[in-house]
């Protein structure tokens, strides 16, 4: 299942889904921009006398920023839909993975706009929101 892709007839652009995001088994369209990184969740980490760290790993996170740009008010309205629950499963392209990776996550901060296109007779705006990783 995915969001319907949008083409406009006045400049708006088609929406792609080749990068693979997935909010559970619905596709969502490739943000305009993402960014990301991959952090260690340590439980203790210290020096000894000799300096070699002594850590106990005990998980990886990656936190998620996406924004869209220009898409019509439908896909914000469906992408928004999608991030509307507690607890969900995210999947994202890992370049550090060099693979699409799936997590069990929550969406942080959400920030929307939008603007009437004349063009387009129809209103189109930005999205952007974090993706947190359980």
């Amino acid at each position: 299942m995915s969001i319907n892709p949008y083409t406009s007839t006045a400049g708006t652009p088609s929406l792609s889904y080749s990068m693979g995001f997935k909010v559970g088994n619905t596709a969502i369209p490739d943000p305009s921009v993402f960014t990301g990184s991959e952090s260690d969740l340590d439980t203790m980490g210290e020096r000894d006398a000799t300096g070699y760290l002594h850590r106990n790993k005990v998980a990886t996170k990656h936190p998620l920023k996406l924004e869209y740009h220009g898409i019509p008010w439908a896909t914000i309205m469906a992408v928004g839909g999608l991030l509307n629950s507690e607890k969900f499963q995210f999947t994202f392209p890992s370049p550090f993975a060099g693979s699409l990776q799936t997590i069990d996550a929550y969406v942080g901060d959400r920030d929307f706009e939008s603007v009437w296109n004349p063009e387009d007779r129809a209103w189109i705006g930005n999205l952007k929101f974090s993706i947190i990783e359980y």
